[in-house]
């Protein structure tokens, strides 16, 4: 099996893992609405035979409403809707959850006819059950869920929007106030941008970049990257230093988006007749991390360690490297986890700086060895 192959299997089987993790997450909040539906509509019930009937039947049926619209969803629909008019999404939407609402219905219904008879499903009755439901109780049910739906389809944008580690510290409300923490941040810049912009022109260029990045995400996520910002052709990944040192998480990050890149070569020279490359620099420090806006609010770092890995970063063209690491950080990082080597580069002078930084980059195994 080729290293290509197994990355792809690889990362293939993180993201299926995180998608099964999000629709059983969808089908557990859908669970618990339906049951504060009952416990609503069923509290001044004191029959609690039929109450624990319907219970019954309602988790039952809600599970499997869960788990079948979460994986279309999660699976399907999103990576569809994404590429869809409004109009049209809302359209196509519509028309799969009543399709499924009305099914999920006569399910129902059916279920509860057994319950209540013990004898095998008349077809006829079952009919007569579905036409006496369709009442104000059903078109109630009917708005609610759609609701919830299109909630859900929300919930996934938003997460997607903001990343799942940030979006989650959203919601804890970790940096409403501003905290200092050591993190570490590597930038990554395109190669030839300007050359390749040029030749593809805007719109092409555009979408060689969306698809660039949207290739080489599943590197990050699998190595619990936390995407910063795109600023054009460059993106700004970063970790909690703990994180990120971790079985070398911010070095392996660089390699397999690299690796998912060149896996996919033979699309990139079909669709644009180049391949994308890019140049990296990592640096670790001191940032104060907050909330910041009130519009469009973002959790944002302030600190030196940004501008002194992008200012590395920018020396790879000069030192004739594609990866640039602070020498203070690969201290920290266990190489056991890295088929590579170290080559120390020196002290270096970066531009607006007074101290010069010990810089290193990593060799094939094949290319020797430096001690740090």
């Amino acid at each position: 099996m080729s290293l290509f192959t197994s990355l792809k299997q690889k990362f293939s089987h993180y993201s299926i893992k995180g998608k099964i993790i999000t629709v059983l997450w969808i089908t557990l909040i859908w669970t618990l609405i339906r049951l504060f539906r009952i416990f609503e509509t069923y509290a001044g019930n004191k029959d609690s035979i039929e109450i624990n009937k319907v219970v019954v039947l309602s988790i039952l049926i809600i599970i499997v409403a869960g788990l079948f619209v979460g994986a279309s969803l999660v699976f399907l629909w999103e990576r569809w809707l994404r590429r869809m008019a409004y109009s049209k999404a809302v359209f196509f939407i519509m028309l799969f959850y009543s399709l499924m609402f009305f099914i999920l219905f006569t399910l129902e219904q059916g279920m509860i006819q057994l319950s209540n008879t013990n004898q095998d499903m008349d077809l006829e009755v079952l009919a007569l059950k579905f036409k006496e439901g369709i009442n104000l109780v059903f078109l109630t049910n009917y708005i609610y869920w759609l609701v919830v739906t299109f909630m859900t389809i929300l919930f996934l944008f938003i997460r997607d929007k903001f990343g799942p580690i940030t979006f989650v510290n959203f919601l804890k409300g970790k940096y409403l106030r501003p905290k200092r923490e050591e993190r570490i941040f590597m930038f990554m810049d395109l190669k030839s941008s300007t050359t390749i912009a040029e030749r593809l022109g805007e719109e092409r260029y555009f979408n060689f970049l969306n698809d660039t990045f949207s290739i080489a995400t599943p590197g990050i996520l699998a190595t619990k990257g936390e995407i910063y910002q795109y600023v054009g052709d460059e993106i700004v990944i970063s970790w909690l230093t703990q994180n990120g040192v971790n079985r070398a998480h911010c070095i392996r990050c660089f390699y397999n988006m690299t690796a998912l890149l060149k896996e996919k070569a033979a699309y990139f020279n079909k669709t644009y007749q180049t391949q994308p490359e890019f140049k990296a620099g990592i640096h670790f420090g001191n940032v104060i991390t907050g909330e910041m806006g009130i519009v469009k609010r973002e959790i944002v770092y302030s600190g030196d360690v940004l501008n002194t890995a992008s200012r590395i970063q920018s020396l790879c063209n000069e030192m004739n490297t594609e990866l640039l690491v602070s020498k203070n950080l690969m201290q920290r990082i266990d190489l056991n986890f890295l088929n590579k080597r170290l080559k120390s580069l020196g002290s270096i002078m970066l531009r607006g700086k007074q101290e010069k930084i010990d810089l290193v980059t990593l060799v094939d195994n094949n290319q020797g060895q430096t001690k740090i």
